[in-house]
């Protein structure tokens, strides 16, 4: 026997004695297709795995391992892309390791929508974020402005009760109360015997959800005049001491609810007492309060009388004059 039968003979011998038909397709498909094979069986992720089946069924349509790699990728394709529906990683991994995949459009598809979805809720997040913001901010500015409007009142009632100049010139009023009024010549800024500086504060009380109930407290200061005298002051404002209530309390007050109105007149009183001071706030000086009237003190040489409105809209105030002489015995 030739060399080169020999050979031959020992070639075929080692093909049967082999057998087995991924070996035997090992010995006889192109190198390329075979490792896109084994790639499929080995690859590190399931990605690779799939990319390299996908690939084979493209080079190797009719290759030796088709039929294997046909039945893997089927089902092995679909449990993944039902694993990835809503998981934007793993369908970009597709889409990168399969750009030419059968499910390719329907990844692609997927991939818009819920980068659409995500899009959208970071949107709703920030709104969410910009919304909560605004309300916070919308608190802030209301507490502000309530803060605000019970202060201002405070200073006027205090600055009022300080005056014991009834009789004489607008003139001799304190500094303080001819600089908050901004007077000039009495002569011309009292027309008609009465001189007034209004006002008209907005505020907000809170409600459930963070909103807000909007409300305007306007309210004015009036000097009377009599014979070119000080005769009285007075601080008077529609529902004034509802609204005073409503800026201490946060709750709405309305004349339809005569348990929050009264709540409110308390309130009232008490920011006024604390206005009057030491002089005309002290117990001694109370009297006997006849309604509508709820305060009634005289101390000091001033007359101080606190009005509450009987009907809605009516104006609430309060008045300073001077003391009536004792009565003679």
């Amino acid at each position: 026997m030739s060399r080169r039968a020999a050979r031959l003979g020992l070639g075929l011998a080692l093909f049967a004695a082999l057998g087995g038909c991924a070996v035997g397709n090992q010995l006889v498909a192109p190198h390329d297709e075979y490792r896109l094979y084994r790639t499929m069986h080995v690859g590190p992720t399931v990605e690779t795995r799939l990319a390299a089946a996908n690939r084979y069924l493209h080079v190797a349509p009719d290759g030796a391992y088709a039929p294997e790699v046909k039945a893997w990728f089927k089902s092995a394709e679909q449990a993944y892309l039902v694993r990835a529906h809503d998981r934007l990683p793993m369908l970009n991994a597709y889409a990168r390791g399969l750009p030419d995949g059968p499910s390719i459009a329907d990844v692609q598809s997927r991939i818009d929508e819920l980068k659409t979805t995500a899009s959208f809720n970071v949107a709703r997040v920030q709104r969410q974020g910009e919304r909560v913001e605004s309300l916070e901010a919308g608190l802030e500015r209301a507490a502000a402005q309530r803060k605000a409007f019970v202060a201002e009142l405070s200073e006027w009632l205090a600055t009022l009760a300080a005056v014991r100049s009834f009789g004489q010139s607008p003139s001799a009023l304190p500094p303080a109360l001819k600089e908050k009024l901004g007077l000039g010549d009495p002569a011309t800024a009292c027309p008609l015997e009465l001189c007034v500086k209004s006002f008209a504060p907005r505020f907000a009380i809170p409600r459930a959800a963070g909103q807000l109930i909007p409300r305007e407290a306007p309210y004015s200061v009036e000097i009377q005049l009599a014979n070119g005298g000080v005769a009285a002051l007075r601080l008077r404002g529609r529902e004034l001491f509802s609204r005073i209530g409503e800026a201490l309390d946060l709750r709405p007050v309305s004349f339809a609810d005569p348990q929050s109105r009264a709540e409110a007149i308390g309130r009232a009183l008490s920011l006024v007492g604390n206005g009057l001071g030491p002089a005309l706030g002290a117990a001694t000086c109370e009297k006997p309060a006849v309604s509508p009237v709820v305060l009634d003190h005289a101390c000091d040489g001033v007359h101080v009388t606190v009005t509450a409105a009987i009907d809605a809209g009516d104006d609430d105030h309060v008045d300073f004059a001077p003391e009536a002489p004792a009565a003679a015995h």
